[in-house]
């Protein structure tokens, strides 16, 4: 083989190369928002049925908190874990509200509360929520003859994950009216005088309680006063009024065996006041002696 025919070979001759790329797919992690699978409203924590609803109203206590449970699961594909802390869950608050009030209202113990629940596991994609409502007993009414008998009460959980997914479910329910006054039960003027009459120095200050969630009117009545020695005290000079003044003043009013609306009513609003007065006096015969009593009767009507 010549040098020639060589060289030609080599020239004729094509080197391939291979280049070999690598490329690395990276998935986008995707979050999957949480879901409210169910609201219960119940007397008992982590109880999964409904012992109130719209057809079977609140009744709040008399005078007092009523503890109200809001209760259900809460869905997340992520994960839920065993509590807020180790799964994908960030929250679950209930917002209970009276529907005219809406969402994200400030917190008030007639018309709106706002908790945290309490959770506890289901299963890896499933957590149980509890939410304690101490629900006041001037919470207001939205029953017939109520002060908002047009509206509902709102139950309204609202689920939030890591990723700040939302998502909310509303069960509605409604609130019974109470007609409640606590009233004192004692109308005790003490020791006084023949022919005395009590002053503001002396006289006595009835306070009347709201005790439920309906305005409440005041209506008085009573009899005379007999005594144990001697004598007896006249109808009307037992005497009522709504101002700090004493027997005989133009804002004092006798007494009556009928009932007569006093024109004071006594409101469920918190930030004006729950309570009112009435002031009691008295004016002595010229002949009494020994224990005098009788009976005032104090009532609490619809407004």
């Amino acid at each position: 083989m010549n040098k020639h025919f060589i060289k030609q070979f080599f020239v004729a001759i094509s080197v391939i190369f291979t280049v070999m790329f690598f490329f690395a797919v990276v998935r986008a992690q995707v979050n999957h928002p949480p879901a409210v699978q169910d609201v219960f409203v119940n007397n008992y924590a982590f109880n999964y049925s409904d012992f109130y609803s719209v057809s079977n109203p609140i009744t709040p206590a008399v005078g007092a908190t009523k503890n109200i449970y809001v209760n259900g699961r809460v869905f997340d594909e992520d994960g839920v874990g065993t509590s807020y802390e180790d799964g994908d869950i960030n929250t679950i608050e209930l917002q209970f509200y009276r529907s005219n009030i809406g969402a994200n209202c400030t917190p008030d113990p007639n018309d709106c509360y706002r908790v945290y629940c309490s959770v506890t596991p289901n299963s890896g994609t499933v957590l149980n929520y509890s939410c304690l409502i101490e629900l006041s007993y001037i919470a207001d009414s939205t029953m017939t003859g109520g002060t908002h008998e047009s509206e509902v009460w709102n139950a309204e959980v609202v689920a939030k994950d890591d990723a700040q997914s939302v998502d909310s479910t509303i069960k509605e329910t409604e609130i019974n009216t109470i007609l409640a006054l606590l009233i004192p039960q004692t109308l005790d003027f003490g020791t006084l005088t023949r022919a005395q009459a009590t002053t503001p120095q002396n006289n006595v200050e009835f306070t009347l309680l709201q005790q439920g969630n309906d305005i409440v009117s005041v209506e008085v009545s009573g009899s005379s006063m007999t005594c144990s020695v001697n004598g007896s005290i006249p109808l009307e000079d037992i005497q009522w009024s709504l101002s700090d003044v004493g027997a005989g003043d133009v804002l004092s009013n006798a007494l009556t065996s009928s009932p007569i609306n006093t024109g004071l009513s006594v409101g469920t609003d918190d930030d004006v006041g729950l309570s009112k007065s009435l002031y009691w006096n008295i004016v002595m015969p010229d002949v009494v002696s020994g224990l005098c009593s009788g009976t005032s009767v104090i009532s609490a009507t619809p407004f």
